[in-house]
């Protein structure tokens, strides 16, 4: 079963049943650079509410970023974070194209995230946060281009988050982490519903940063824009082989999921305003509202489709003792 929103606002506040993780209940979080400002939204809509029933989490780039600050509880900080901090002087600058520093500063970026008090996310809370959920950010690995899933903690989560944030091309090098050579994790697995799967989910919610219906997904629209594509090495056209067949898996899953798995899809209903890089502010602000209004009207949708699953469940669980008591 796939499932797309409509509003619905009859039933009851979801806080009172889903503020806690719920087993088999999963958030995947799409990229999209300064358009994870929608998913921003979106998450910033659900806590609102007090409203986080996931036990999973699996995010991309922008999406691991927007996860994090959502399973700490910060209403509001992803969305200083891209409409301050992506949107300084200097973080994304075309004309760097040949230079050291690369197109867009993440090492900047983070830095600011660790050693600014206004920007400091409470690391400390993954801890205990991890006990009770699951939270990963994916990556790809340089070399064998196959998805890397990095459970982060305290000590190693902003490094996690700039291996699934650093785009080929864009940014300088790969990422180290434990003797491999990360980069962005759309690469390998922009949407990652069958790790979701593999991990354990039931019911997931994917919040995308293009239409539902898109067949080109926000990293490979940054890569078709790249500036002298004629020249872009055979690694990338290699990478881009690997997404296009990644993205396309995973829609086909979206669509048709296995049995016994439902996904539901929260997406924007126009293209928004934003792109990956360079936004004008009053564009990102205006997909944030838009991002927030879906998430808030999300809420009670998500409330009663995770009910009627879990009462189908129930039902499946009870015909075989029917079916044994007829006998």
């Amino acid at each position: 079963m796939s499932d797309n929103l409509s509003p619905n606002s009859n039933s009851e506040p979801a806080w009172n049943r889903y503020s806690m993780p719920l087993a088999d209940v999963a958030v995947v979080a799409e990229g999209g650079g300064q358009r994870g400002i929608f998913t921003a939204g979106v998450l910033d809509g659900f806590l609102s509410q007090q409203f986080n029933p996931f036990q999973i989490g699996l995010g991309v780039s922008a999406g691991a970023q927007n996860l994090l600050s959502f399973f700490l509880g910060e209403q509001g900080y992803a969305k200083r974070a891209i409409t301050e901090l992506t949107a300084a002087p200097g973080f994304f600058v075309p004309y760097r194209w040949l230079g050291s520093r690369g197109v867009i500063d993440l090492d900047h970026y983070f830095e600011t995230t660790l050693n600014n008090p206004e920007y400091r996310l409470p690391y400390q809370r993954l801890s205990s946060i991890q006990k009770h959920r699951q939270l990963r950010f994916v990556a790809t690995n340089r070399d064998t281009l196959v998805p890397v899933y990095l459970n982060p903690n305290r000590q190693n989560v902003v490094h996690y988050l700039k291996a699934s944030s650093a785009v080929p091309f864009l940014y300088k090098a790969p990422v180290e982490v434990q003797q491999q050579l990360l980069v962005d994790g759309g690469i390998a697995d922009p949407l990652p519903v069958h790790k979701a799967i593999a991990m354990g989910a039931k019911n997931i919610v994917v919040v995308r940063t293009v239409g539902a219906q898109v067949m080109h997904s926000s990293w490979r629209q940054r890569i078709d824009a790249l500036p002298v594509r004629r020249a872009v090495p055979g690694i990338i056209r290699k990478m881009v082989n690997v997404h296009d067949k990644a993205y396309t898996d995973a829609l086909h899953t979206i669509h048709s999921p296995p049995e016994g798995v439902s996904i539901m899809q929260i997406a924007p209903e126009q293209s928004l305003r934003s792109h990956a890089f360079g936004s004008k502010s009053e564009s990102i602000v205006y997909d944030y509202e838009v991002g927030f209004n879906s998430g808030t009207l999300a809420v009670d949708n998500i409330q009663q489709w995770l009910s009627q699953q879990n009462r189908s469940n129930l039902r499946k669980l009870s015909e075989p003792e029917i079916a044994s008591m007829s006998t």
